[in-house]
């Protein structure tokens, strides 16, 4: 009894795999009969039209086989995938929520802003703190969505208000968010100016930031704003320090759901906030000019990361690699090794790697020109810092540190090219049977202002 009941689910699993194939068969069948019953028989024999009758049917339950799997078929099978997910699942899909993460780091490995970015059509409204992410590794995003069409909204922290002292103090860190927000603005005027300088393009959209002066209720990115595959991607709770981690969470606009609540949220911070004027010559009054060098994704020859390779006795490019889930992000930054992941024998015995970031300064920028120049370090196990031919006493590491070392370099650059190496020492395992993702890795932001 079980083998028949076992031969008749084989059938029915054979004819649902082949149903697309069986339906086309049975539509050709019955058209070559249809046509062939002319030919092969007598005009006035009995059984012509009978055939040809029989030949026509057997065609139309082809098409009605072949439309039914198309089309019927799936909408029905993507209404029960729903229905279930509801019940499986009932709070998240009736709010909207596609996902979840406990951080925005969690959220980074799992979805790029490059991939959140590529389908926006419309308009691209972002809200945060001091943007910095935006500002630095989704620039030439930026400037691609705005030359295409797509207005770009930005939304960030007034650098004047009282509110930016109490948030640092709040999350017990140095004045370094000031620094972020002010850095962020100057690189956001550097876009503005590319775009503005780019040639043709006619229907291209408009960048607009906006300033504000009260502790933020969430960081957001909305996607085309109330279309129908409207997206945004929200940070719960107000940011209070590097150090202070808050959960985010993907909604998509579905009706009755939480969708509407966040678009209220960020619509009132913009109607709330200031117009800053990207357009000024000198943003703060100090005459002062912010580059920010990050490990990461670039691709200018002066503004990536490149790693020694004994092989051919060069510099290469350095490689974006897996993040181990323990270790901790840079705002901005990517983590980097030699390649995305160790090999099994680079595990056992241990490597050790020659990074360096190379970038110029104008000529008479030494000494007292140099404003500000912190480097935010991190690495997998060891780093050793050479900075213009003077070795760092420290060796830095904290890949799982709350707080990155913060390393201020501005006595040791100079006027002209300035070079800063990373010698990336990888410890040992030997009794590692299996190569783990991301073994290595070096991750920095260097945050450099100058006078002019």
């Amino acid at each position: 009894m079980s083998q028949q009941v076992t031969e008749n689910l084989s059938l029915k699993v054979w004819v649902r795999e082949r149903i697309l194939f069986l339906a086309l068969v049975i539509f050709f069948v019955g058209g070559a009969f249809y046509i062939g019953a002319g030919k092969f028989l007598d005009p006035h024999n009995e059984w012509l039209h009978p055939i040809k009758e029989f030949s026509l049917l057997l065609s139309l339950i082809g098409v009605v086989s072949l439309g039914y799997e198309l089309f019927l078929r799936e909408m029905t099978f993507r209404e029960y995938k729903d229905a279930l997910e509801e019940i499986v699942n009932p709070d998240a899909v009736r709010l909207g929520i596609e996902g979840i993460y406990k951080n925005r780091s969690e959220l980074g490995r799992s979805i790029s802003f490059e991939s959140l970015f590529r389908d926006v059509d419309k308009e691209l409204f972002v809200g945060g703190s001091s943007l910095l992410s935006i500002a630095t590794s989704s620039a030439e995003l930026l400037k691609k969505k705005v030359l295409s069409g797509v207005n770009v909204r930005l939304l960030l922290m007034d650098p004047s208000s009282y509110v930016v002292e109490i948030i640092t103090r709040q999350g017990q860190g140095r004045a370094t968010f000031l620094n972020e927000i002010r850095t962020s603005l100057m690189l956001l005027q550097k876009i503005s100016h590319e775009i503005d300088s780019e040639p043709g393009y006619l229907d291209r959209g408009k960048l607009t930031v906006h300033t504000y002066d009260c502790i933020p209720s969430h960081s957001f990115i909305c996607l085309d704003e109330g279309r129908l595959g409207g997206k945004i991607v929200a940070d719960i709770g107000p940011y209070l320090g590097r150090s202070t981690p808050r959960p985010s969470m993907i909604v998509v606009n579905k009706e009755n759901g939480i969708y509407d609540y966040w678009r209220k949220m960020g619509d009132l911070m913009w109607q709330e906030s200031n117009f800053f004027n990207l357009s000024k010559d000198d943003l703060f009054g100090t005459q002062t000019k912010a580059f920010m060098f990050t490990s990461g994704a670039s691709t200018k020859l002066d503004e990536r990361t490149e790693y020694y390779c004994q092989a051919t006795d060069s510099w290469e490019k350095a490689s974006i690699c897996k993040m181990n889930k323990n270790w901790q992000s840079i705002k901005g930054s990517q983590w980097i090794w030699v390649a995305e992941s160790a090999t099994p024998e680079e595990v056992k015995t241990g490597t050790k790697k020659k990074f360096r970031l190379l970038f110029n300064l104008p000529l008479d920028c030494r000494g007292e020109f140099v404003v500000r120049a912190d480097l935010f370090l991190r690495s997998s196990d060891e780093c050793r810092l050479n900075v213009n031919d003077t070795s760092m006493s420290q060796v830095y590491g904290g890949a799982s540190y709350p707080e990155p070392f913060i390393v201020d370099i501005s006595r040791y650059l100079k006027g002209g090219k300035n070079e800063i190496y990373f010698e990336l020492i990888s410890f040992a395992r030997p009794d590692t049977e299996e190569s783990k993702d991301s073994f290595a890795g070096l991750i920095y932001r260097l945050h450099l202002e100058y006078k002019e």
